[in-house]
């Protein structure tokens, strides 16, 4: 992979000045950082573990993963081995898990199998339960809510040939707007993603993710990054530049300022990373996933209080007093 090159222009410069004077209007002086999986980072474990519930398998096959990350996964291909996942979990107190898996040809996962052993775990332990859902069918929200699910993640992209080049999604971008409209109605609290740089590196259809944002009751979202993986079609492509994924950061902060933004684990490390880390920061977002050192230190250079919290982002502020450790720079 090439190394990008940074560049943050005049522009780039005032939206990123603007969207922090805006997130501390809206918001304190603190900044999270999240420690997921179980990545350590200064010294901290996760302690919320992904889990794919089709193992390494994944008929979609999108062109900037082709199920390698699943590979990386611990498996529950049945619902007793989701439940044996889950109580290991909880006897390491850890505070959640990332239930995921792989897609059939149509972007949907295997969840109504899998549904009371959902169930079986909420009731059974103290754990959150965020779902990577996939494409929904319909009834499914209601099932997951009803089961126990607190949130749902989602890939939103904004451009039907990306959804239909990438992610192989024949019908484009209907099926994701569908499943956004069906949690909403089922009260399932929906974390969005959006991927920049998507479409082979290049920006398409970023702006319209965004816009689609607002037609839902919305607390919080991510923006993560493509990571070229070895492997996939993606292999050689080069990421945004930081600096683009910067502005857009700051064009989301300033579009929806009362939102929780947070800089997710899916982003290239490295130079790269540290240069985004560093923007993100004083770009205002509120959590950033797997920081590098220079967002730590950009968070105290800037005055800000540093919460560690051992979860996904998506969690956010919403964990207890007892979960979380504060670290003023």
């Amino acid at each position: 992979m090439k190394e990008p090159t940074f560049t943050t222009d005049a522009e780039t410069g005032d939206l990123i000045e603007a969207a922090w004077r805006t997130a501390r209007s809206h918001f304190d002086h603190t900044v999270t950082m999240h420690v997921p999986g179980m990545f350590v980072v200064n010294g901290r474990r996760g302690k919320y573990r992904a889990v794919s519930i089709t193992g390494p398998n994944c008929d979609l096959g999108c062109d900037h993963c082709k199920a390698s990350l699943l590979r990386t996964m611990p498996r529950a291909e049945n619902p007793r081995d989701l439940v044996r996942f889950g109580i290991e979990a909880a006897e390491r107190a850890d505070h959640g898990i990332l239930v995921t898996g792989g897609c059939d040809g149509q972007g949907r996962l295997p969840w109504r199998e899998f549904i009371p052993a959902i169930a079986e775990l909420k009731s059974s332990t103290g754990l959150k339960i965020t779902a990577h859902t996939g494409i929904l069918e319909d009834g499914l929200a209601v099932s997951l809510k009803a089961a126990g699910v607190d949130q749902a993640l989602v890939d939103v992209i904004g451009d039907d040939d990306t959804a239909r080049k990438v992610y192989h999604l024949e019908d484009g971008t209907a099926g994701i707007r569908r499943t956004l409209d069906s949690l909403a109605a089922a009260d399932l609290e929906i974390v969005p993603h959006i991927v920049f740089g998507i479409n082979y590196g290049t920006e398409k259809g970023e702006m319209e993710a965004l816009g689609l944002l607002g037609r839902y009751p919305l607390r919080k979202y991510v923006v993560v990054v493509l990571m070229p993986t070895r492997g996939t079609p993606m292999a050689d492509v080069t990421p945004p530049r930081a600096g683009r994924v910067a502005r857009f950061i700051s064009l989301a902060r300033l579009q929806y300022p009362e939102l929780y933004a947070c800089l997710g684990c899916a982003r290239p490390r490295g130079r790269y990373g540290r240069e985004l880390d560093t923007l993100a920061v004083r770009a205002g977002v509120n959590a950033v996933a797997l920081p590098s050192d220079q967002a730590v230190a950009e968070a105290g250079r800037l005055g800000l209080e540093v919460v560690w919290r051992e979860t996904c982002c998506s969690l956010g502020p919403d964990l207890t007093e007892d979960n979380i450790t504060h670290e003023t720079l």
